[in-house]
């Protein structure tokens, strides 16, 4: 059945409706929600400053609550009674436990359905992961009760703390974490997003809590939503990803597809999170240091309460160094252009310099956060690997995972070197240009008379190129 009429909840308050009408879709906040100060928008695209708000901004906000993948959603709209592609009718059949604070109601008066956790062992988390990575388009399998989306093409579901057991949320009831099986074709894909984000984590970026599990011989990686917080209860915070906030479909996510790069997310943080701004430049940097492949801008997102923003912790973060086919790397490109230059191994200083202009940073605090992180990550990749219980695992990412990411760095840091002694040279040559003839000092052979030629320092001790 279509449904014509979503009324939309943000932080447990009636803030709106969306309605439908002659293939016309318009969300209007409510009045006296949006007047209150206290008030949250649905996303910076739907401003609360204007009440009413048209198609585009609309629909890019519910298709970015959705999964990317065609099968799922057409499952789904299979399995709810909707009209497949019909997104209005779909999210109002699941969203009672979607991406941040928001929730989805077609009828406001009627009872909504009972939240709940029902808890499930070991043995039903093992046959439901093998059943996701034989058929990758059934999410929601084991799970009639299932009100609940994710966005994203991977395969996935939602899980639910409950003491020390594992849950799954049924009605309104919020999950707590997301567990990915990872990519079927990609050898150790979850492990490896497992690795890369806490190794990321542990040289100081902000980045979502995982946890590597397996259930029987179904191994997994599993996440810890940053979008709930668990003290007595569960509290849905909101957030949007970047395509939404800068009203694109997901299919924009790229920038090469005409999604955002770093220069129109530069200008978005620059107005609401500045502090944010040299986040995402670590972020930028992190994920080029390790080849991660996929940073596009639906793996960004900003955290809202009220009428404030700021970025969210890091996810979906995963190296693609360990991938080859025919001797080559598999995935040889970031997802966004820095500075004009997107192969891994390919990006120069002045390419970091032009990127940190187009974000709105300081280039010379660009370069050295480059220098830094290039000095850390190495070895914070080498550790999380050493803290992998089965030496089989370890193995091979000992021998793929770590010394791949060690060629980048030390690539990524000898091009800054030599940048930073032509700079030292240049300098002194022209200190001594400038202090005019200086007395010759030493013995050269033969007893003439020689200048020492000058040695850039091996420390940093020069001020960083900018």
């Amino acid at each position: 059945m279509a449904v014509h009429e979503l009324h939309v909840s943000i932080y447990g308050r009636h803030a709106g409706v969306i309605t439908r009408s002659g293939g016309k879709v318009r969300f209007a906040y409510d009045e006296s929600y949006a007047d209150d100060n206290g008030a949250t928008p649905l996303s910076l695209s739907l401003p609360l400053e204007s009440l009413e708000h048209q198609r585009r901004p609309v629909m890019a906000y519910l298709d970015g609550l959705l999964p990317d993948h065609v099968r799922v959603r057409s499952r789904w709209a299979k399995e709810h009674g909707v009209t497949e592609g019909d997104v209005l009718s779909l999210i109002g059949a699941v969203g009672l436990d979607v991406a941040g604070a928001v929730q989805f109601h077609t009828d406001p008066t009627a009872a909504q359905p009972a939240g709940g956790l029902r808890r499930i062992d070991e043995l039903e988390l093992e046959e439901r992961i093998r059943h996701l990575r034989e058929d990758g388009a059934d999410w929601a399998a084991g799970d009639a009760e299932a009100s609940w989306s994710l966005a994203g093409a991977q395969s996935k579901f939602t899980l639910a703390r409950d003491g020390d057991h594992w849950a799954t949320a049924t009605g309104s009831a919020p999950s707590t974490h997301i567990l990915k099986p990872g990519i079927t074709v990609l050898e150790d894909q979850a492990l490896i997003e497992h690795v890369s984000m806490r190794a990321l984590s542990a040289v100081g970026l902000d980045v979502a809590r995982t946890e590597y599990a397996e259930f029987g011989a179904e191994p997994a990686i599993i996440i810890e939503r940053y979008d709930r917080r668990t003290r007595h209860s569960t509290l849905r915070i909101h957030q949007e990803d970047l395509t939404q906030a800068f009203a694109l479909m997901p299919e924009r996510k790229y920038e090469d597809k005409g999604g955002p790069g770093l220069q129109q997310i530069g200008q978005l943080l620059g107005g609401i999170d500045t502090e944010g701004r040299d986040r995402f430049a670590d972020a930028i940097i992190a994920n080029y240091l390790i080849g991660a492949p996929d940073a596009h801008a639906k793996n960004y997102s900003l955290l809202l309460v009220r009428r404030s923003a700021m970025l969210a912790p890091l996810y979906d973060v995963a190296s693609g160094l360990t991938y080859r086919k025919d001797d080559t790397l598999r995935f040889t490109k970031a997802a966004m252009s820095i500075g004009g230059e997107r192969h891994f191994g390919a990006v120069q200083p002045e390419h970091w310099r032009k990127a940190a202009k187009n974000l709105g940073v300081d280039a010379g605090g660009m370069l050295e956060r480059v220098r830094e992180l290039a000095g850390t990550i190495p070895d914070a990749l080498r550790d999380e690997v050493e803290r992998l219980p089965h030496e089989a695992a370890r193995q091979r990412l000992r021998d793929k995972l770590v010394p791949a990411a060690a060629r980048l760095s030390a690539d990524t840091l000898e091009s800054l070197a030599t940048v930073r002694e032509r700079r030292w040279a240049e300098g002194r040559a022209a200190a001594i240009a400038a202090a005019g003839p200086q007395p010759r000092r030493g013995k050269g052979l033969g007893g003439g008379q020689f200048m020492r030629t000058p040695q850039p320092p091996t420390t940093g001790t020069l001020p960083s190129p900018s």
